[in-house]
C-alpha cells in the first residue's frame, strides 16, 4: 500500500471513529443501590387524603428495578435493561430537567401538582409545577406518563402506612361499611395514633382488602372488633436511603 492510499485509510478510518463517538449517548451515570432511586415522579393535591392518596406514579432504581401506579391500589413493577434505563433517563435530561427552576408555579386551590426528582452522579433536580404546564417539564411529564414497563407484573406492597381514624358520630356511619378481615389490632393502632407502619404479609392483606373495598368519593367505613373506622387509607413506603 503505497503513502497517499494509507494516509487516506487512516482519514477513513478516524472519520469513521468521530462519527460512531458523536452518534452514541454515553451511558448515564448513577447510583446502583436498590434504596436509591433514581427517578421519583408523583402528584400530590390539596384535599383530603382518602380523595388524593400519595404514592408514586414512578418510581425507578440505578439497579433497573421500577415501579408504577395504574390505580388507586394497583401497581406494577418490572426490571429495566441498562439500556432501558439509560434511554428513559437521557429523555429527562434531554428534555433540559437539570436546567429548570425547582418551582414552576402554583396551581389553583385543590388543583394537581406534578412533582419529578432525578439524582444522577453529582447532579439531583426536584421540580414541582401545576398539572398541564407545558415546555420543558410538561414534556418530561409527558414522557414519564406514557413510560410503560416492558413485561410488567403485578406488585403488591410489602410495606405501607396505614391511616385511620374511629368514627365517633351519634348516628350509624353514613356510607358503606365493610368488615375488616385484615389483623384488628392494625386498625386500632392506626386509629390511636393516626398512622401505624405495617409490613410483610399483613401490609399485603391490608392492601389488598383497601383495594377490594375501594371508593373514589370516599364514603367507606370499615367495622372491626365492634368499633367502627373511617378515613382508612393506605399509602405504599418504597425502599429509600435509611428505610
Amino acid at each position: 500500500m503505497g503513502k497517499r492510499q494509507l494516509a487516506v485509510g487512516l482519514i477513513v478510518m478516524l472519520s469513521a471513529a468521530l462519527f460512531a463517538g458523536c452518534s452514541s449517548k454515553p451511558s448515564v451515570r448513577h447510583s446502583t443501590s436498590d434504596r436509591q432511586p433514581v427517578l421519583v415522579y408523583y402528584k400530590s393535591q390539596a384535599l383530603p387524603p382518602e380523595f388524593a392518596p400519595a404514592g408514586p406514579t414512578l418510581i425507578a432504581y440505578g439497579t433497573g428495578t421500577v415501579y408504577q401506579q395504574k390505580g388507586r391500589y394497583q401497581y406494577v413493577g418490572g426490571k429495566l435493561s441498562t439500556r432501558e434505563l439509560d434511554d428513559l433517563l437521557s429523555s429527562v435530561v434531554d428534555a433540559g430537567f437539570f436546567a429548570l427552576k425547582g418551582d414552576q408555579g402554583k396551581g389553583a386551590p385543590g388543583g394537581v401538582t406534578d412533582h419529578v426528582a432525578v439524582t444522577l452522579t453529582g447532579l439531583s433536580n426536584s421540580v414541582e409545577a401545576p398539572e398541564g404546564t407545558g415546555g420543558a417539564f410538561g414534556e418530561v411529564v409527558r414522557t414519564l406518563e406514557a413510560f410503560k414497563i416492558p413485561g410488567a407484573t403485578s406488585y403488591t406492597p410489602t410495606m405501607l402506612t396505614l391511616h385511620a381514624a374511629e368514627y365517633t358520630g351519634s348516628q350509624p356511619f353514613n356510607g358503606k361499611t365493610v368488615a375488616w378481615t385484615a389483623e384488628a389490632a392494625v386498625l386500632a393502632t392506626a386509629a390511636d395514633s393516626g398512622v401505624t407502619s405495617v409490613s410483610g404479609a399483613t401490609a399485603q392483606q391490608v392492601w389488598k382488602q383497601l383495594g377490594d373495598s375501594y371508593d373514589p368519593k370516599g364514603g367507606v367505613a370499615f367495622s372491626a372488633a365492634g368499633k367502627t373506622y373511617e378515613q382508612v387509607y393506605a399509602i405504599p413506603v418504597f425502599p429509600l436511603p435509611g428505610v
